[in-house]
């Protein structure tokens, strides 16, 4: 196996594990002549799998595509042929690849979020080669499920939840004006006219709305705040509201959001 603590920017490779060989490097990009845009470095792992082996690949995720904690809650998570599970006590999802990387007769994956980090997973992925399929999954699955954190998940207070709500949406306001209108404090209710939506460009015209935020602690040790925007119906528009989750750290820091209804929901946009 290959040096664990490789870094591709985004993911780090942190280890090798199993009876088949694996490796990964980076290499530095040559351009060619009429490519003056391109340069740096391109990292690649590689597998090789004989009769009767498994290459479990571990990995840490810090960033694009898919940052921010696991919710079972988000569905929009899961890809085709995806589940929700439990791992070491927090949820993470589990999959099988349709294909056959690394010449392997199965694949398999899981993707667990980092306690108390807002935009950071771990990913763990088993190939496997036959003979002996199901034996070596069942001692990849059972690798999973021996894991445990280390230290221990911090546990959030919930006495705490005004003073977070409040820095974190303090934080919030100060670089995005759409959430202007969310009361700082827990299951308030305030209304105001707005111009714009979280996560939405502007829009043509005023919308009056209803704003309340709330907030809980996750077992993963971060924030989970709900933003909520409702509005009657008009002449010309429909009654609706838009949802918004909206991530904060153990400290109020912000971090990922996402939800809603889809585009054609939305008043007054595009």
């Amino acid at each position: 196996m290959a040096p664990s603590g490789l870094n591709e920017r985004y993911v780090t490779v942190l280890d090798f594990l199993g009876t088949g060989s694996a490796s990964a490097a980076c290499v530095q990009i040559t351009p060619g002549p009429s490519d003056s845009f391109i340069s740096g470095t391109t990292c690649q792992t590689n597998h090789t799998l004989g009769p009767g082996q498994v290459v479990v690949e571990l990995l840490r995720s810090d960033g694009p595509p898919r940052p921010g904690p696991i919710d079972p809650a988000d569905h929009a998570l899961l890809g085709d042929g995806d589940r929700f599970v439990t791992v070491a006590g927090l949820p993470a999802i589990a999959g099988q690849d349709a294909g056959h990387p690394w010449g392997s007769d199965l694949g398999l994956t899981w993707t667990l979020s980092v306690p108390a980090e807002l935009i950071s997973r771990h990913e763990i992925s088993a190939y496997i080669k036959g003979p002996g399929v199901a034996e070596m999954q069942a001692q990849a699955e059972a690798l999973v499920a021996s894991i445990a954190y280390d230290p221990p998940v911090p546990v959030l207070d919930p006495s705490d939840e005004p003073r977070i709500l409040s820095v974190g949406l303090a934080q919030a306001k100060a670089s995005d004006p759409s959430f202007a209108c969310f009361p700082t404090e827990p299951n308030a209710t305030a209304t105001a006219t707005v111009m714009e939506l979280p996560m939405y460009s502007a829009l043509r015209k005023p919308l009056p709305v209803t704003c309340t935020a709330t907030i809980e602690p996750e077992q993963i040790g971060l924030w989970k705040v709900t933003l909520t925007e409702s509005w009657t119906a008009a002449a010309d528009r429909s009654a609706g509201r838009l949802v918004t989750t909206m991530w904060l750290a153990a400290d109020g820091t912000p971090g990922q959001t996402g939800g809603g209804p889809g585009p054609s929901e939305i008043p007054y946009w595009p």
